[in-house]
């Protein structure tokens, strides 16, 4: 009995000094474990080349995670089931994902004129690396014109959303920044595009919104960043637009009605010119950086939102109402990138568009802006 309770005991200790070691190990290799308490940083895309600024602004203190956009296998694509999809999706998964993003989705392809249009990486053009995400706006096309792409700040080695947000009940604390890349080509920047039931309102570039399972990208948790009204100049606003932040009041850029009385619209373009504005620019990536910070009581007009461009602040708007208490999430948690442009009339026959994303990085500290590190 004596020798057999000696083998047990060495047999535990053994599984626990193994256990302990594959905990380190895991951990080390940048995975979560009780170790790290889950607030280790991670990089989403294991292809970022080393050495590039990208990389360096990834190893800065505070980044939460990174998407290089350089693989094709970072896409897991989600579709409209039973379309024309089913056929350029052929021997593939569909991995539709719902609000709880358990599943491993991220990139939804949509049928525009009868063609299966979705986001993919372009080898050919990107700011770094080996690739962007390129969507391409066809003619013909509604509102959601080349599909989007989607995530939730950090998900584990299995490909489950860790519930990382950031906001005042979070442990990664209560501010967001983040930075991406994007470059537009002419046809997409100069076209007029036409909408139903009136003005059109402009198409988006990149939404912040609540974490799983509550997260809505159109919601009273959301900041989105949007061509508004077709201006020709970055803006942004909260909560499906009913929280108004201006133009890029900060920089003198107002609403303005001009001599031709358009102070909205494609042809007001002429009524925001550079300076005082930062307007968007055809076949060149831009640089788009982002601070939120929550203030305040849940949904009180306390929040601060600012944007730079190309390191030139362009919002700076302090009255932000962040519902992060309510039925939206508890902070913000996901991302989306699209140029989905509301009520867009799908049978305007228009140049077809494209642009691309690049190097987005969600942080809790200020990022570095340009391609030096600071």
């Amino acid at each position: 009995m004596k020798d057999l309770r000696l083998v047990l005991a060495l047999l535990m200790i053994g599984v626990g000094v193994g256990t302990i070691f594959i905990a380190l190990t895991f951990n080390t290799a940048g995975g979560s474990s009780f170790f790290s308490g889950g607030l280790e940083t991670a990089i989403e895309d294991p292809e970022i080349p080393p050495g590039t600024a990208l990389a360096q602004k990834c190893a800065q203190p505070g980044v939460v995670n990174c998407f290089g956009f350089d693989s094709a296998n970072a896409l897991h694509y989600a579709w409209p089931a039973r379309t024309v999809c089913d056929e350029a999706f052929k021997g593939q998964r569909n991995q539709q994902f719902g609000r709880d993003r358990e599943g491993s989705g991220n990139t939804f392809a949509v049928v525009q004129n009868d063609q299966c249009v979705f986001p993919e990486i372009d080898s050919k053009t990107f700011h770094s690396g080996f690739g962007s995400l390129k969507i391409t706006i066809p003619f013909n096309s509604s509102a959601d014109s080349g599909g989007y792409f989607s995530e939730v700040f950090k998900r584990n080695r299995d490909g489950r959303p860790l519930g990382t947000y950031i906001g005042p009940e979070s442990p990664w604390g209560k501010v967001l920044y983040f930075q991406f890349y994007q470059k537009f080509d002419n046809d997409f920047l100069s076209t007029d595009f036409r909408c139903l039931e009136g003005d059109c309102g402009g198409w988006k570039q990149a939404i912040w919104y609540g974490n799983p399972p509550n997260g809505n990208s159109a919601s009273s948790l959301e900041v989105t960043l949007n061509n508004g009204w077709q201006r020709g100049v970055p803006q942004v606003y909260g909560q499906i637009g009913a929280d108004y932040y201006g133009v890029q009041d900060v920089r003198g850029c107002i609403y303005n009605r001009g001599a031709n009385a358009t102070g909205s619209g494609f042809e007001s373009r002429v009524n925001y010119s550079e300076p005082p504005c930062i307007r968007y620019k055809a076949d060149q990536w831009m640089e788009f950086t982002g601070r939120i910070e929550i203030r305040g009581e849940n949904n009180q007009p306390a929040s601060r939102v600012q944007l730079w461009v190309d390191g030139k602040l362009a919002v700076d708007y302090n009255q932000a109402k962040i519902d992060w208490a309510g039925s939206s999430g508890n902070g913000f948690g996901q991302f989306l990138l699209s140029p989905y442009h509301t009520k867009k009339d799908g049978s305007q026959v228009h140049p077809t568009g494209h642009t691309w994303y690049d190097d987005l990085i969600i942080s809790t500290q200020p990022i570095s802006m340009g391609d030096v590190v600071n």
